[in-house]
């Protein structure tokens, strides 16, 4: 995604060193940044979830003592149970939070890390791409830096995208809490646009976070209801309106793909596998149209496959689709040539 910046520079300065610092720091420097914001501002914001974990306790008090008195219960075992099974819950995300912010320096050492190399990457890409260029039969080398070129408007046109709904999200979302009187209300807007990046599961957290801060911190309940509303809504806008429109349908892939790319993302790097399962699935369907036994897997990763059920059939149903038939082929072959 630093290509497209290293090679408008490299246009300017003639220098790929030069080029590549200049890239840091018009992208990754302002990143940093804006990711030092958020984590700070998380830290104050929820610094103070544990004096909090007391109002909850009379809030579920009170309403477990509305349902003793509707249902005839037994009042001490509602506390204890309380106790036990609603207030442990907020345990869960106290820790998740003071693990990560122990785990600090771990974070630190993985960005340089990635910083180092991802410099050596973009220095060496030439070198990468001619050795890929030397491996391929020089009658199909230009169809292959056709798809090379295809890949990077891919991943371009994704990095422009996902800043763009990130600021229409940032600004959409903030502006309802805004007007609801939701603290900090364009913090958690961008902080929802960010997390948007992980399909799905940053989707809900941006969600939850506001949600369960008026939870805690409004003095009445139609504040957090409307939060959740506002969120309802502004995902719907989203789904079907801001992301077609913006990200374009080369980009788009079905959902079973998305839970199934975020689940191994997640299980091989962690939150950093479920940022890049998106890009990933998206760039595999681009190269998978590039060969013809392939070409049907890129179409069962396309969005809207229920309304594709016979395209298989219909379009893909010859010799040269079949995965199988290029090892059934290559037997048959070798056994031809083995024959006198």
């Amino acid at each position: 995604m630093l290509k497209p910046i290293v090679s408008f520079f490299e246009a300017k300065v003639r220098n790929r060193y030069v080029s590549i610092l200049a890239a840091y720091l018009v992208a990754v420097v302002p990143l940093l940044g804006v990711l030092f914001f958020f984590f700070n501002q998380s830290r104050i914001l929820f610094g103070e979830l544990p004096s909090v974990r007391d109002r909850l306790n009379n809030v579920a008090t009170r309403s477990m003592g509305w349902f003793d008195q509707q249902f005839e219960l037994d009042p001490e075992t509602s506390f204890n149970w309380i106790s036990e099974n609603i207030l442990s819950i907020l345990d869960i995300p106290l820790g998740l939070l003071q693990e990560s912010f122990q785990s600090g320096t771990t974070i630190l050492a993985n960005t340089v890390l990635i910083i180092l190399i991802t410099y050596f990457m973009l220095l060496y890409r030439t070198a990468f791409k001619n050795f890929f260029l030397s491996q391929v039969n020089p009658k199909y080398r230009e169809t292959t830096e056709q798809l090379f070129s295809q890949l990077q408007k891919l991943t371009k046109r994704y990095m422009i995208g996902q800043g763009l709904i990130v600021v229409i999200l940032g600004v959409l979302i903030g502006s309802g809490l805004w007007l609801i009187g939701v603290p900090y209300p364009f913090f958690w807007g961008f902080l929802a646009g960010f997390l948007e990046i992980i399909p799905y599961v940053g989707t809900t957290i941006g969600g939850l976070l506001p949600l369960t801060y008026m939870l805690m911190v409004s003095d009445s309940l139609w504040q957090p209801l409307a939060v959740l509303v506002w969120y309802i809504i502004v995902q719907q806008l989203e789904g079907n309106l801001i992301s077609p429109n913006v990200m374009g349908s080369s980009i788009k892939v079905n959902p079973l793909f998305i839970i199934m790319g975020l689940f191994l993302g997640g299980f091989i790097w962690g939150v950093s596998g479920m940022i890049l399962a998106l890009p990933i699935l998206a760039i595999s369907k681009e190269i998978f149209r590039s060969f013809d036994v392939l070409v049907p897997f890129s179409y069962l990763m396309e969005d809207g496959l229920s309304r594709k059920s016979n395209v298989f059939l219909d379009e893909f149903d010859s010799s040269q689709y079949r995965f199988f038939h290029v090892f059934f082929e290559e037997k048959k072959d070798g056994n031809q040539e083995s024959k006198p």
